[in-house]
Order: structure tokens, then sequence, then C-alpha cells
């Protein structure tokens, strides 16, 4: 029978959670001794300000201090990190993309089962973390929308499904005579003025039964058949002139200036993004509400965390793991949250927020949450924005980069595997 051992705890932008997988290595803890006086732990998130009562309170129970660092750039993170493990000056901890989880477990070390196991991992934490990553798994996906320009539009409430997000999109829009969307019913259809259009382009293929295949060389995502063609084309409706729900376009301004600006009625996002939106205007009336599904279907959102991970290079696994371990408790979490306006994932700790009107959404669909396994974030990203820009431009049929985006997603699994 496989062994299952835990690769990583996640601390997310959004949440704590942990994530398992499934390997079978032994964590290494000779010489791992109880004298090691020092971790450090690389992240992207959190500010050290965040980190510090965490790190002292670790620090004062065990008398092992903790160096934090946050990395600058999300862009050169991968290499940066990378490089610094291969030249022996890496971190103990560390955080990745859930992406990178298959093509570097290399450099992981899983969790002795002391410190967490399987069980313990599927009882305190949502079902996408088991689910998702208990095979070697958070941020969700949300529609914020601007309670004015809805009812100013007699809309009373958000759109629970697609066919009544259409509905709302012809009621909101307003389009002059010249043909300029002076008000947008929502900043979707294109990719290039869109925050994060490759993840809601991939929510509406997994919604529309995405069909991931597992073969001996991998999982094999297929995308150009009625499924892919189906869900591109109702995406990027939403920028062509022809169709009833016209309402974005490339001349728009960047979705979240746009939706701040008030000239914007709904658009799908992170909720790391609402005290962005709040900074942008603070007057905004702005509501979050569940993601639209398909009507008669089952609920959906997407998921994309970053977890933290223990260094097979770190000189006391055991200790790094007892700290990462520590980050995921109700006590160390918790605050981290709610000093980030972010959701839990802990089982234990989503009652308490459910009730928040801006957050509350968020941890509801953490039991909704799912994502599919990207070699390359990155690449991947870049396949799914070009593919809808394409579209939207007239460069290709919708057929042709559905065609050669599933090429090219192939071609980084192909990659991936020959790096393995």
């Amino acid at each position: 029978m496989e062994k299952h051992n835990l690769y990583l705890l996640v601390l997310t932008i959004l949440s704590v959670i942990i994530l398992p997988g499934f390997g079978c290595r032994q964590t290494n803890t000779s010489g791992d001794a109880d004298n090691i006086q020092s971790l450090v732990v690389w992240g992207l998130w959190q500010d050290s300000s965040m980190m510090e009562p965490i790190i002292k309170a670790f620090t004062d129970s065990t008398g092992v201090k903790v160096e934090y660092k946050k990395i600058a750039s999300v862009a050169t993170y991968e290499k940066t990190l990378l490089e610094a493990l291969a030249q022996g000056r890496g971190p103990d901890v560390f955080v990745i993309h859930h992406t990178w989880v298959e093509g570097k477990r290399g450099i992981m070390t899983p969790a002795p089962a002391s410190i967490i196991d399987e069980r313990s991992a599927q009882e305190e934490f949502v079902d996408v973390v088991h689910q998702d990553l208990v095979r070697d798994g958070l941020i969700y996906l949300a529609l914020f929308y601007n309670r004015d320009l809805l009812s100013a539009a007699s809309v009373a409430k958000p759109p629970a499904t697609w066919d009544e997000f259409q509905q709302v999109i012809e009621r909101v829009t307003k389009v002059n005579r010249l043909g300029i969307i002076e008000q947008s019913g929502a900043a979707l259809g294109t990719a290039a003025n869109v925050n994060r259009a490759s993840d809601m382009m991939q929510l509406l293929m997994m919604q529309s039964g995405l069909d991931i295949k597992k073969t001996a060389a991998g999982s094999r995502v297929d995308i150009a058949n009625e499924t892919g063609t189906r869900a591109l084309t109702f995406f990027t409706d939403f920028s062509n002139k022809s169709k009833k729900v016209y309402t974005w376009n490339l001349q728009q301004d960047y979705s979240l200036d746009a939706f701040a600006s008030g000239k914007t009625a709904m658009m799908v996002s992170y909720a790391y993004n609402i005290p962005v939106i709040q900074a942008k205007n603070p007057r905004l009336n702005l509501g979050i509400a569940a993601i639209p599904q398909i009507a008669d279907s089952k609920p959906i959102t997407f998921a994309s965390y970053w977890p933290f991970a223990v260094s097979t290079t770190s000189r006391a696994p055991q200790t790094a793991w007892q700290f990462v371990r520590f980050l995921t408790s109700a006590a160390a979490a918790n605050p981290l949250n709610v000093a980030q306006h972010l959701p839990p994932a802990r089982r234990d700790s989503i009652a308490s927020v459910q009730r928040d009107p801006l957050t509350g959404v968020f941890a509801d669909q953490a039991l909704l949450a799912t994502s599919w396994p990207r070699v390359d974030i990155a690449s991947s990203d870049a396949i799914f924005n070009t593919m809808i820009d394409d579209v939207v431009t007239g460069a290709a049929s919708v057929e042709d980069v559905l065609r050669r985006a599933q090429d090219q997603l192939q071609a980084l699994s192909k990659e991936d595997d020959n790096i393995q």
C-alpha cells in the first residue's frame, strides 16, 4: 500500500490550511538536535509585522529563533528560491504555489506523523485540502458588486446563476449612441485589462465539466471540445459588440480601477482584493456574493493557494515542521486572517466569520473550492490569457485557440515529466 506523507502546511494569503501529499520518503531527523537555535522562513504575503507575534510566541515556547523574510517580487520568486536552495543558502521553510508541488517534491521534506498526519488534516481542515492534494489541498473566487449600481437598475440581489448574471448585465450596462460603454455591467470578457482573467476562464471550464484525464505520463487536460468552446464563448461574449451581453472591451480601465471608480457594477475577484478596492474608494457600497453557478449543477468555485513547505536542505526539518504546524493553529492563524481581512479554512474557525458581510462568502466557499493540476502557473496563465484575447481581437477562431492552448498545456506537462 502506498504511504501518505504530509508535504505541506499551508498558510495561504486567504487562510491557513494543511495540504497532505503522496510520497514514500521518511523525514530524516538524525542530527535534528534540540540545540538548533534558529530557522529561516521565506514568505510572500505576510509582512514581518504580522508574523512578529507568532514568531515571538514560538520562540518563547521553544527557544528557537525565527528569521522571517518577505520576498518582494512574486514574478521572480520561484527563480530566487531555487537558486538559493541550490547554492545552500536557502530557507528552512518557504512558501510555494500549490501548482508547483508535483514538480518540486525533490526540494520538500514531508512532515513526521508525530507532528501532523493525514487523519488530523482531514479532521481539522476543509474537504478540498484532502481531495486536492491527498494524491500526493485557499483563495476563492467570489462576485464583487456595487450595491448602488444594482439598486439603481432595480436589481434586488446579486445573481446566483450565470443566466441571472447575463440578465443583470443587460439591465445595468449603458452604451451611448457612439458605441462607448459609459457604465459596464461587469469586468469580464477580455484578459489584458481583467484581473486574474485566466482563473475566471479556468473556473468556467471546471463548472462546464473540464475533462482531466489521468495517464501514465501524468494529467492531460482536454479543452479543445464542446466544453471548452462553450466556456470560452460565454466568457468572450461579454466583449462582443454583436451580443446582448456586451459590457466590456479592451478600452476599459483595468478591472480593479473600473470597479473601484463606480463605473463597473460587478467583477469576479479574490478576498485579498477587498482592502485594495476599499483603499481606492472607501465610500464604495461594496457587496460580496458567491460566484455564480450553472443552474441545476454542482456548485464549484476556484481554489488557488500558496503553501509553506520545509526544505530538504534544512538542518532541522523536525523543528521547521513544528514551526509550520504552529502557524496553522487557530491561535496563530485567526489573528493573521483578521489582520488581512481574510476568512479561515480551519473547520473550527469558519463559523466565526460566516456572518461577516465581506469575508463570510469566502468562508462558505471553502466547502466548494476545487482546482486542477496545472504544471506551471505563470505559463498556464499566459496560455489562457492569450487564448482569450486572440478570440477578442479576432486573431483566431475559438476552435483554433482552444486546440493551440491544449497542445501548449500538454507540452508543459511533458516538460515537467522530463524535469522530474
